[in-house]
């Protein structure tokens, strides 16, 4: 019976051994994931200035941006697709004039300070745009939360991108209201924040004067559905057929599937838990570049945890189509890129589209699907490519590595038992 009780409690002790192994180095992988964004290496990116002044009829709309770091497409997008309309003056805005960091590698210099709003120095928005940020409710948002607050009461519309509602939900403006957020994210806003309404399976959802928006690439709708509101139908319309977002139109049901984390994500969740041996994607900025256009492929590559990025510039910045100066790393003429706004050649689709397309050359079809289902865009109309089966091999190879090692560790105590018991007996 002790012998039995002896064999149990080493098989016990192994398996422990073995999953604790193997769920550290799972941890460690995520916790490199996360850590794992570069960061813009230039000095000398220009203000962007003033700029020119608002014209009398054109609403004002001010893109935040956290000082804990902000989502780069919750930026971009909405920026790009409000300043295509000349009924709109947008500009950025943060708590200090210091480049702001967005994911991808890359700052956005800020236009204004929540300071010149109030002073009268920059023109007071009709619209206040909330990204993502990295740390919602920490102290270093504090100056966001306050800004959005006082632009609110006193009369702004409001738009949540994505997880942009966590800031909004941190600052109070959702307080009785319904909203919605990343599908990932409203489990957790339902339990910290019950006092707002939230709401599944909506692109967009508004209430009053505040428009939410769900993952990533929603934002897109609803940036036009503001636009419709404010300007038009037509400028609408407009602005979304220039933008080409899949199946967009100004009738179009708002309503899309409920989503969940399923085994079909099973190839993108190896990409987050073992993040090492990953390629470098070098992505060049160019003047002049879509503001959609530069996010994309930084925002495909960074959901499908497969690749890191990095954005260089000839100069180290660059000044986008609609005035944004964004600073990035300077460029190595040395080092092969793929240029933004370029992606598979001249006259073929750019955006997301093309950034898809570009991440199938690399990723295995499972994580474009699973890419596509965190940034909610449909992927149907795009053509993909296969990736070499070397490319799709690194994670599955790290995982069975992985997997012997923490199976090694387990059977450690059994093999020094055995090794003990051995030169025992010898000396008997």
């Amino acid at each position: 019976m002790s012998r039995l009780a002896r064999r149990i409690g080493r098989i016990a002790l192994a398996t422990t051994l073995t999953i604790t192994t193997l769920a550290a180095i799972a941890i460690t992988g995520l916790s490199h994931s996360g850590d794992e964004t570069a960061s813009a290496a230039s000095l000398g990116a220009p203000s962007p200035g003033p700029g020119a002044a608002a014209r009398d009829g054109q609403f004002v709309v001010a893109v935040v941006l956290g000082r804990s770091g902000s989502d780069t497409a919750d930026v971009l997008a909405p920026f790009d697709v409000l300043a295509s309309s000349p009924d709109f003056f947008v500009y950025t805005i943060a708590a200090s004039a210091d480049p702001a960091v967005v994911d991808g590698g890359m700052s956005v210099m800020p236009t204004h300070t929540f300071a010149e709003v109030a002073s009268g120095a920059a023109p007071t928005p009709d619209l206040v745009v909330v990204p993502a940020v990295n740390s919602p409710a920490a102290p270093e948002e504090a100056a966001a939360r306050e800004f959005i607050v006082n632009q609110y009461t006193a009369g702004a519309r409001i738009l949540g991108i994505c997880a942009g509602s966590r800031l909004l939900a941190a600052s109070g403006v959702l307080d009785g209201l319904h909203a919605t957020s990343h599908w990932s994210r409203i489990a957790a806003l339902k339990a910290s924040n019950p006092e707002v309404s939230w709401v599944t399976g909506q692109r967009y959802v508004q209430d009053g004067r505040v428009t939410t928006t769900g993952g990533v690439t929603s934002g897109i709708p609803g940036s036009l559905k503001v636009i419709a509101d404010l300007a038009g139908d037509a400028e609408a319309t407009r602005v979304g057929e220039s933008i080409g977002y899949p199946g967009w139109k100004l009738d179009a049901p708002t309503a899309m599937p409920v989503r969940s984390f399923g085994f079909e994500d099973a190839a993108f969740l190896l990409n987050t838990a073992f993040p090492w041996g990953r390629p470098n994607v070098a992505v060049e900025l160019r003047d002049g570049v879509d503001e959609i256009d530069a996010a994309a492929i930084f925002e495909v590559y960074g959901y499908s945890q497969g690749a890191t990025t990095s954005a260089l510039s000839a100069k180290g910045f660059v000044t986008t189509g609609h005035g944004l100066v964004l600073k990035t790393s300077t460029l190595d003429g040395a080092m092969p890129t793929v240029v933004a706004g370029e992606l598979g050649g001249a006259g073929r689709p750019q955006g997301f589209d093309a950034a898809f397309a570009q991440l199938s050359r690399s990723s295995s079809p499972s994580v474009v699907q699973s890419v596509s289902k965190m940034l909610e865009y449909p992927i149907e109309r795009i053509e993909q490519y296969a990736a070499p089966l070397a490319a799709q091999a690194r994670t599955p190879l790290l995982l069975a590595l992985s997997l012997l090692l923490a199976v090694g560790v387990g059977l450690l105590p059994t093999v020094i038992l055995r090794r003990v018991r051995r030169r025992e007996k010898a000396r008997a």
